[in-house]
C-alpha cells in the first residue's frame, strides 16, 4: 500500500486520499439543502483535488510522507557545509530519517513550514545525482480542517446551485452570491480569489 502523489512524493501508508468533507458534514453545513443530491459526491472530490493542486501537496490528512530526489532538484540550495530543502508540504510535523547516499544523517532541524537543514553534510562526496531519501509527517488533523471543510462545502453549494440558475443562496451555515462570470463558470473546482486567500497559509513555498 503506497499512494504515489501528483507533487513528486509518495504516501507510504495510503492507497488513496480521503474527501476533505464527508456527505454528513456537507449536509449539516448546508442545512441539508442538497440532501440526496447525486452531484454532491463528485463535486467533493473535484473540489477537494482542486484545493490539493493549488496548494501544491495532500494538505490532509497527517500522513507519513517518502520523498526520494536527487541532490541537484530544485528544492535543494547548500549553505556553507549544509543543505537547506524545501520539502512539498507545510505544516510538517516531524522527520522520521534522512538518507543520503545511503548513509542517514541526524544532525539536522525543521521548521513546520517545510524548510529542512542537514548540517555538514560535507563527508557525503555529493554529486549532482546523488539521491536524498526523506521520511515525514505532515498534514493537517481532523481537528483543523474547519475552515478547508467550510471551504469545500462553499465550492460545491456554488456548483449544485447554479447549475440550476440560482444566483444567490443561504443554505446553513454557508451563504453564495454569484455575479455572472461566476454563473458561467460554475465548477466546483474553480477557485475565486477569495478561496485562494483563504488556501494561501497552506500553499507550499516556492523552490529554490
Amino acid at each position: 500500500m503506497s499512494l504515489i502523489t501528483n507533487w513528486g512524493y509518495e504516501l507510504p501508508e495510503l492507497d488513496l486520499l480521503p474527501d476533505m468533507l464527508d456527505g454528513l458534514e456537507y449536509d449539516q453545513l448546508t442545512g441539508n439543502r442538497y440532501a440526496g443530491d447525486s452531484r454532491v459526491p463528485m463535486n467533493i472530490k473535484a473540489a477537494g483535488a482542486a484545493i490539493r493542486n493549488y496548494v501544491g501537496w495532500h494538505l490532509y490528512p497527517s500522513a507519513l510522507c517518502r520523498l526520494d530526489m536527487a541532490m541537484d532538484n530544485g528544492r535543494i540550495t547548500f549553505v556553507g557545509k549544509d543543505i537547506l530543502i524545501q520539502l512539498p508540504a507545510k505544516f510538517v510535523t516531524g522527520v522520521e530519517s534522512i538518507t543520503i547516499k545511503g548513509e542517514e544523517c541526524e544532525n539536522f532541524t525543521i521548521e513546520s513550514n517545510g524548510i529542512l537543514r542537514v548540517y555538514d553534510v560535507s563527508f557525503c562526496g555529493l554529486k549532482r545525482y546523488s539521491r536524498i531519501v526523506i521520511l515525514y509527517t505532515a498534514g493537517l488533523t481532523d481537528g483543523m480542517m474547519d475552515g478547508i471543510k467550510e471551504l469545500v462545502a462553499h465550492r460545491v453549494t456554488h456548483a449544485a446551485a447554479s447549475s440550476n440558475g440560482v444566483t444567490s443562496e443561504a443554505a446553513g451555515g454557508v451563504s453564495v452570491t454569484y455575479n455572472a462570470n461566476w454563473i458561467n463558470n460554475a465548477r466546483a473546482t474553480a477557485l475565486p480569489d477569495d478561496n485562494k486567500e483563504v488556501l494561501e497559509p497552506y500553499r507550499v513555498e516556492g523552490v529554490f
